[in-house]
């Protein structure tokens, strides 16, 4: 949305942050595939390899897609996209706040 709002005023911004999210939402979406493949308490060797595999390999996707930006992406700017990774982010950890608060109550 925001990319979308930035496009008639700088088609560089727009494309920023639209990578600048990507780069936080990807990684975090294999992470997610790889913790959720397993369940139960039968499974509990699987879900604690599944985290470390998870969480490194989330890690070893963001440098890579950092990287591969700063090496094959011109023009870019910067700061839009590091503060586009950040808002992306946090605004992961708000809504999943708000969304366990909302569980909590019910």
């Amino acid at each position: 949305m925001a990319s979308v709002t930035a496009l008639p005023l700088d088609k560089v911004a727009a494309y920023s942050i639209v990578i600048g999210g990507m780069i936080s939402v990807i990684p975090n979406a294999y992470f997610a595939r790889q913790v959720f493949r397993y369940t139960g308490a039968a499974y509990a060797r699987e879900v604690t390899q599944a985290f470390y595999r998870g969480e490194s390999g989330k890690f070893i996707t963001t440098l890579g897609l950092f990287a591969a930006t700063f090496a094959f992406v011109r023009p870019l700017q910067v700061i839009v996209l590091f503060l586009a990774y950040l808002i992306v982010m946090l605004l992961n950890a708000v809504l999943l706040a708000t969304h366990r608060r909302g569980v909590q109550t019910a």
